[in-house]
């Protein structure tokens, strides 16, 4: 057996090649931004996620002292997005901004390879989720909630409700509403605005949707709110209460709106853009804003928002099964 001796000069010329590799990892990353930073968004130009994550940027750009430039990559629910993304140099200058659909639903709905967040991309940081509310037509005999559950188990079978989409956010919350109280709701799907008008005139009794959706109708009185179906109460309508008070089992699914890079972001860069998004997301401004169009600022550590997938993944898992719901594709 020869014993493999190292010679002080190779030691030596691996620790300097160590230290300049350091010290040039660090060089660069104290440099960083020092161009504008392009953010794939999965949100359609011009609507509600799009326009209020735009606001989200331009504070996170101030701090940054960069410009963000938003590219708009609608369409699979999400996976256009993620796809273009993933496979972009992990420099810090290409991001995702994406919802919980990709990330964390997908995977139980879709027969195809799921894209696992932690490993397919470099979680960033939780900015903003929009609550989840159950809105019913005026004239609809139950005025509150506790009403609502005593009218679904007296009339199972025969409540229904409108969604934005089967696998919806709006429709875990119905199935897990349903599971809840032991009854059966019908569930309709929409994939256009009608979602809403078909509750205020009358054809379908209620709806579960984002507040955002349904807030300009409950100001005019053309829909009444009955609970809040997120986290806690809405600071929109405070008065109104959530679907948790009265049933402790039931679990708001994740709506929230994210940050991401591609996998492989080195730390220094990692650090630097947690940074800058926390300062950004702590503005009193911005928060204000936030409550006055219906969201609630996140703004999570990589390793808190790292802890927050992992345990989405498996509230979705739940979900998903209590609506029955199989993959496709």
């Amino acid at each position: 057996m020869y014993a493999f001796k190292t010679s002080p000069s190779l030691m030596l010329h691996a620790l300097t090649c160590g230290v300049m590799m350091t010290l040039g990892l660090q060089a660069w990353s104290q440099s960083y931004p020092n161009k504008p930073v392009r953010v794939i968004s999965e949100y359609v130009a011009g609507n509600g996620g799009d326009v209020f994550s735009r606001q989200i940027l331009s504070s996170i750009s101030a701090q940054l002292g960069q410009t963000m430039v938003v590219e708009n990559k609608g369409g699979s629910g999400g996976l256009v997005a993620v796809e273009a993304a993933r496979r972009a140099p992990a420099d810090g200058y290409t991001l995702l901004l994406a919802s919980q659909n990709v990330p964390v639903t997908r995977r139980f709905l879709s027969k195809s390879e799921p894209i696992d967040p932690l490993v397919d991309l470099t979680p960033l940081s939780a900015l903003w989720r929009t609550s989840l509310v159950i809105a019913v037509n005026p004239a609809f005999a139950p005025k509150t909630l506790k009403e609502l559950v005593d009218y679904a188990k007296t009339h199972s079978g025969q409540l229904s409700y409108s969604t934005t989409g089967i696998g919806t956010q709006g429709h875990f919350a119905g199935a897990n509403f349903a599971n809840i109280t032991n009854t059966q709701l019908l569930h309709v799907p929409y994939n256009d605005n009608r979602l809403i008008t078909d509750v205020i005139s009358g054809e379908l009794p209620m709806t579960i949707g984002i507040i955002s959706m349904v807030a300009p109708h409950v100001r005019a009185g053309r829909l009444r709110l009955v609970a809040s179906a997120g986290q806690k109460r809405s600071e929109m309508f405070p008065d109104v209460p959530t679907v948790s008070e009265l049933m402790p089992n039931f679990e708001p699914p994740p709506t929230w709106t994210a940050l991401f890079a591609p996998p492989g972001l080195p730390r220094p860069v990692l650090d630097r853009l947690a940074q800058s998004i926390g300062k950004a997301l702590a503005s009193p401004e911005l928060k204000a804003k936030a409550a006055s169009d219906g969201f609630d600022l996140i703004g999570n550590s990589p390793d808190e928002f790292v802890f927050q997938i992992k345990k989405d993944i498996e509230i979705a898992g739940r979900l998903v099964k209590t609506a029955k719901i199989e993959p496709t594709d």
